[in-house]
C-alpha cells in the first residue's frame, strides 16, 4: 500500500499526461489486474507498472498493451525483475 500511494505523482504527471492518448485507461488497466501502480517513466513517452510478482507484470502489460491498441497505438512490454545489485560497470572505457 505504502509503495502504491507513494508511486502518485502529482506534478509532472497531470501535463505529461495528457500527451499520451488513452493515458487514464492505461494506468486503470494495470490497477485493475493487480498492479500496484503504473505511471510515465522520465519525461515520457514510456509508461511503466509496478507489481509484486512476474504473473501480475505480464497481465498488466497484456492489459496495458491492449488499452493502447483501443486509441489506435502500437506498443511493446518488456517485463524484467527489480535489479537488486545496484549500478554496475559494464565496460571499462579507458
Amino acid at each position: 500500500e505504502l509503495i502504491s500511494r507513494s508511486m502518485q505523482d502529482l506534478v509532472a504527471e497531470p501535463a505529461r499526461s495528457l500527451l499520451i492518448p488513452g493515458y487514464e485507461n492505461v494506468k486503470a488497466s494495470a490497477k485493475a489486474v493487480g498492479a500496484l501502480g503504473s505511471g510515465i517513466s522520465g519525461s515520457g513517452p514510456t509508461m511503466f507498472a509496478l507489481c509484486n510478482n512476474l504473473e501480475k507484470a505480464r497481465q498488466a502489460g497484456i492489459a496495458m498493451m491492449d488499452e493502447f491498441k483501443k486509441v489506435k497505438l502500437s506498443s511493446q512490454c518488456y517485463v524484467s525483475l527489480l535489479n537488486n545489485e545496484g549500478a554496475i560497470v559494464i565496460n571499462n572505457l579507458k
